[in-house]
């Protein structure tokens, strides 16, 4: 029997293709904030304040207990 070998797309971009537009980025005085599958950057002008993406502990508890219920 003969066995099939998948073959994944080369990538479009390099790791060093990355980094020379990530660091062009910066120079600029941009931020990056996330890269998407395809290698296109995300940028900012900020950079992310990464607490602010957790909630703080107890912030998801609900203010009573009638909150907490739907119906």
């Amino acid at each position: 029997m003969e066995t099939t070998r998948l073959m994944s797309k080369a990538l479009p971009f390099t790791e060093a293709s990355l980094a020379r537009a990530i660091k062009g980025v910066e120079r600029a005085g941009r931020f990056v904030i996330g890269v998407r599958p395809d290698g296109t950057l995300i940028v900012g002008d900020k950079p992310v304040d990464l607490a602010s993406l957790v909630p703080a502990i107890g912030q998801d508890v609900p203010a009573s207990k009638w909150e907490d219920q739907r119906a």
